[in-house]
């Protein structure tokens, strides 16, 4: 895998959601399930079209997709703390 870094996501309230494997610069669009290092929210093993939340606010953080052919959580960019890499 290319060079990258570890980061924590947060949602707006606070709350540590995961951390991830981020590959390349710019926005976190997508996150890759396969690259998540630590799950507080319970991703993986997720269904395909459920929208997982916050377990402290209870709002919604994005939407379970296939993208490129694996499962992947498309955020909602107001739920979670801005992050550019």
């Amino acid at each position: 895998m290319r060079t990258g870094k570890i980061i924590d996501i947060e949602c707006k309230c606070g709350y540590r959601l995961f951390r991830y494997y981020k590959a390349g610069k710019g926005r976190l669009i997508k996150v890759m399930i396969s690259r998540l290092t630590e799950d507080y929210v319970g991703l993986q093993g997720a269904e395909t079209h459920s929208r997982p939340q916050c377990p402290n606010c209870h709002k919604e953080i994005g939407i379970i997709r296939m993208i490129h052919g694996e499962p992947a959580l498309k955020l909602n960019q107001g739920r979670i703390q801005p992050i550019r890499i």
